[in-house]
């Protein structure tokens, strides 16, 4: 299934290279004299209903036939030494649920790597963020929205970017990131057009069945500056980003998991005004958990949020759901989503003035298939 029990859930959060439990359907293609190739892929069908408006007098909250992360790639592994490998990846993701003349047009997941069971492991290229891969990713369990993050997935990742990983001491495992913002394309006299790197770190811990991670994730803002992204982003709500998470198998069927992650170094409220940044998160405190029914999973999770801007209480979200297997490579789902009227009945114009949205429990029911 998804990330369910703990050992899966630490194993996707701190695969080296992402290779190990992602997409258990792989198929392989070649392995031979110590070089393997993996192709790999699913395809998500969902037909959702319900929702928050997304602006005044447009309707958004019909039912709707959405494609939710379908994506195709190839996992490649070459055996060095019987202490040491290298790794590719290279991943696609298109819109499965339309006639797409562009195909796969947006590239995910694709790095190069070295891997030692001594010294560690080192990637770069376009990856998720190690503090995603540490922590967060123990909440990525919906197939549709009800996940609720501060966006440390991309934040200083996806694409010029460097990690490394140490190996496991002691249950302990540290992580280290870098990104690179480059200065170039910029018109010349925009702030300083110079590069600059945001930087990214993460700290777990595995006991029995206890998992612990804290991470941080550095956001750098550099609006003013000339520099860019160029892949991922940075925060909304302003630069630091700080994250503590755990999970503990509680049975061999059932895992909780529990989080808190909160931006440190918040923008002033003239530049929230400024980018329009009303709904920019400043904290998030979520608990939840899975339930393996044998032939499926039954999952929730709860969240308070708290808004970075004065003019918007914090408001409570939950998100519940339920999928059956029956077969290997495939299984249906069903989940439904609550965002509270508390915030995001409202969207704010440039001055502050209110104009209500409406918000009702967003339903998703779906097909996936792992291949």
């Amino acid at each position: 299934m998804k990330k369910t029990l703990l050992a899966t859930a630490i194993a996707g959060a701190i695969a080296a290279s992402g290779m190990a439990v992602t997409n258990a359907q792989a198929a392989t293609v070649y392995d031979q004299d110590g070089t393997r190739l993996d192709v790999y892929g699913r395809i998500v069908y969902g037909i959702t209903s319900g929702g928050t408006q997304e602006e005044v007098g447009v309707k958004s909250t019909g039912s709707e036939f959405e494609d939710l992360g379908s994506r195709f790639g190839f996992r490649m592994n070459h055996q060095v030494t019987s202490d040491m490998s290298v790794y590719a990846r290279l991943e696609f993701r298109g819109r499965a649920d339309a006639n797409n003349r562009d195909g796969f047009d947006n590239v995910r997941n694709t790095y190069v790597g070295v891997k030692s069971n001594t010294w560690g492991d080192v990637m770069v290229g376009n990856f998720d963020s190690v503090y995603y891969r540490s922590g967060d990713v123990l909440f990525d369990v919906p197939e549709g929205d009800g996940w609720a993050h501060l966006g440390g997935i991309s934040q200083g990742s996806r694409g010029d970017a460097i990690s490394y990983s140490t190996p496991t001491l002691e249950g302990f495992r540290a992580h280290v990131q870098a990104k690179h913002l480059s200065g170039n394309g910029a018109e010349e006299g925009a702030g300083d057009n110079s590069s600059t790197w945001t930087t990214a770190a993460a700290v777990d811990y595995t006991i029995d069945r206890l998992y612990v991670s804290v991470g941080y994730n550095q956001a750098k803002d550099v609006a003013d500056r000339g520099a860019k992204y160029d892949g991922g982003s940075g925060n909304p709500a302003g630069e630091d980003l700080v994250g503590i998470f755990a999970s503990y198998q509680f049975t061999p069927a059932f895992s909780g998991r529990i989080k808190y992650e909160e931006v440190t170094d918040t923008f002033s409220q003239a530049r929230l005004i400024e980018n329009g940044a009303y709904d920019a998160i400043e904290s998030i405190f979520g608990i939840g958990g899975t339930f393996d029914y044998g032939a499926g999973e039954i999952y929730g999770d709860y969240y308070n949020i708290s808004m970075a801007w004065d003019g918007a209480s914090s408001r409570d979200q939950w998100v519940l759901g339920a999928n059956y297997r029956f077969s290997k490579p495939m299984y249906v789902f069903a989940e439904v989503v609550e965002f509270d009227t508390s915030y995001s009945d409202q969207v704010f114009d440039g001055v502050g003035n209110v104009s209500e949205l409406d918000d009702d429990l967003l339903y998703t029911v779906g097909v996936r298939y792992d291949f």
